[in-house]
């Protein structure tokens, strides 16, 4: 799917070498429309490795994911870097 936010090297990656990501297809799902409230928390919540080694954050979350739109509130968005961040500390050291 090439619907939403840029996502290139995920959608390269499993394109190219035929991975299976962390989603429901193991492809890349593209964004659904505007939903503020539930984009806000999915973004945080499916921020994370996507397949071992590669992570998402941020409005990939929902292009990797199928995930609604933000909208003008990016208080997630903030929060997913902040989460990231942590797990990345914790994998890399």
């Amino acid at each position: 799917m090439d619907k939403g936010t840029d996502h290139e090297v995920v959608k390269t990656l499993s394109r190219k070498n035929d991975i299976r990501l962390n989603t429901e297809t193991g492809r890349p799902l593209g964004e659904r429309s505007l939903f503020v409230e539930t984009a806000e928390k999915a973004v945080v919540t499916n921020t994370g490795e996507v397949y071992p080694g590669l992570f998402v954050c941020g409005m990939a979350t929902a292009a990797v994911y199928g995930g609604f739109r933000m909208g003008p509130i990016f208080g997630g968005m903030l929060l997913s870097g902040k989460k990231l961040a942590g797990i990345l500390e914790e994998t890399c050291g």
